[in-house]
């Protein structure tokens, strides 16, 4: 996708909060407003509020991939913390990670939170795309972890599109840049993400590189 529709869909779905916010902050100048239409409207407030913060930090973080400022100081993390980290922070989420028992003690050499957030990004999406918890196995092969994620959800018809134009409908109600950026987080490290379809789903094969 070129700049310019880029920006223009991304300046679209920015406005997206905005109206309920403006609406809600009219109605409550009404002095004969009930209470508890006031405490609703002010969750509406609250609610918009945070979701317009969620969509100008993904796509601050968006900008920062784009000049290759998305990785701060890098050490050791623990491969099995880092992937119980990314299950525990996707909401709802109950997959039961199968981490190969010869990844004890094995670490990479990265940012923790930027990987966490490429995971739970991955995850994030597979759990919405399958209706349903997806299966995550990590294991090692040779100087590299390999984490894949697969859902059972429908086969799109280009799986790698994903990873390189915002997603048409962001399971998030974010920009739909999520995936893209957990590409550019995994490449940061020296990694890689394919993306492949299944019959039926999507597989995500994340492959980072073990700490020297």
């Amino acid at each position: 996708m070129s700049d310019r529709p880029l920006f223009e869909r991304l300046a679209h779905d920015l406005k997206g909060p905005l109206s309920p916010l403006q609406t809600a902050a009219y109605l409550l100048r009404r002095p004969e407003l009930p209470q508890e239409k006031r405490v609703e409207l002010a969750e509406t407030i609250e609610r918009q509020s945070r979701r317009m913060a969620c969509m100008i930090e993904e796509l601050a973080d968006w900008v920062r991939a784009q000049e290759g400022r998305l990785i701060h100081r890098l050490r050791p993390v623990d491969v099995p913390m880092l992937v119980d980290l990314a299950v525990g922070a996707v909401p709802g989420c109950s997959t039961v990670p199968q981490v190969s028992p010869e990844l004890d003690g094995v670490q990479l050499d990265g940012d923790e939170s930027r990987l966490v957030q490429a995971l739970v990004s991955v995850i994030g999406f597979a759990q919405w795309h399958g209706n349903a918890a997806p299966a995550l196995h990590a294991w090692r092969e040779d100087a590299q972890v390999l984490v894949e994620v697969s859902d059972v959800g429908e086969t799109p018809d280009d799986a790698k599109a994903l990873l390189v134009d915002p997603l048409p409908e962001p399971y998030d109600l974010g920009l739909g840049l999520r995936l893209v950026i957990a590409d550019a987080v995994v490449r940061a490290h020296g990694g890689t993400i394919d993306v492949h379809a299944l019959a039926p789903g999507l597989a995500f094969r994340i492959a980072l590189p073990i700490a020297g």
